[in-house]
């Protein structure tokens, strides 16, 4: 009894595992198909499927160059790199280093694709394929390093024109500040200016105020002593009226007394 039960279990396990083997051959059989007629997302859900029930070699190798036909680079190189990473025919190895190179190129991870398609090429030294990448990825690499070098240095050329920029404004501003200074200066420098001439102004006018003072003292003593001279003329004038008429009078006077002299002789 016991036998027989070992036996069932032994036909079961036996069963279910040739059913599992069979469906991941199935799936493979179909991702293969759908891979095939460029549908490779649906290849994709078939390998993964396949994987689910034995992550084998033949899956995850078919998986990752699906993902790669799908531009899922970095999936692609996780993928082959759990290959290249086992222990394998080199026939195997050297494939999936030549497609773990060719994703990391496309990644532009030109050192890295390099070493993969070296690894290849030392599995199969025959690939032709493998050394065209391998020198197309050297080309690349320099190029990158060229072009990295030049932005360094486009880099260093623009830092130093903004520091000169820096510069310049700072400069400028010195300029400008300095402008001001001096413009505050001459301002200064005017109005003291305009001060002192104002002050030298009022002192000659001052001066010239009392300059002619006197003159116009000297005016008024000339209009006094003018005044007084035409008193003095007048004044003889006056006497010499009264002095004629003086004159006029002693003269009728005379005159006067003659007539009486001659009536008095009448007499």
């Amino acid at each position: 009894m016991k036998n027989i039960i070992s036996f069932l279990i032994i036909f079961l396990t036996l069963g279910l595992f040739t059913s599992y083997s069979q469906d991941k051959k199935y799936l493979i059989r179909e991702g293969n198909k759908l891979y095939k007629d460029s549908k490779y997302n649906e290849a994709e859900v078939k390998y993964r499927k396949a994987q689910e029930l034995d992550n084998g070699i033949n899956s995850t190798y078919n998986l990752a160059n699906a993902l790669y036909k799908e531009n899922n680079y970095e999936e692609a190189i996780q993928k082959f790199k759990e290959i290249t990473e086992k222990n394998l025919d080199k026939k195997t190895l050297a494939k999936a280093n030549h497609n773990l190179g060719n994703s990391y190129f496309q990644t532009q991870k030109y050192e890295e694709s390099i070493k993969a398609y070296k690894n290849s090429l030392k599995l199969n030294p025959n690939d032709k394929d493998t050394r065209y990448n391998l020198e197309l990825a050297k080309k690349y690499l320099k190029m990158q390093e060229e072009q990295k070098q030049n932005q360094q240095n486009q880099n260093q050329q623009n830092q130093q024109q903004d520091k000169n920029n820096q510069n310049q404004q700072n400069q400028n501003q010195q300029n400008q500040q300095q402008d001001k200074n001096n413009q505050n200066q001459q301002n200064k420098d005017n109005k003291q200016d305009n001060k002192q001439n104002n002050e030298q102004k009022n002192d000659k006018q001052n001066q010239g105020n009392e300059s002619e003072k006197p003159l116009d003292k000297n005016k008024q003593d000339m209009n006094q002593a003018k005044t007084q001279e035409i008193s003095k003329e007048n004044a003889e004038r006056i006497l010499n009226a009264l002095q004629k008429d003086e004159k006029d009078l002693q003269k009728k006077l005379r005159k006067q007394k003659g007539e009486r002299t001659k009536i008095e002789r009448n007499w």
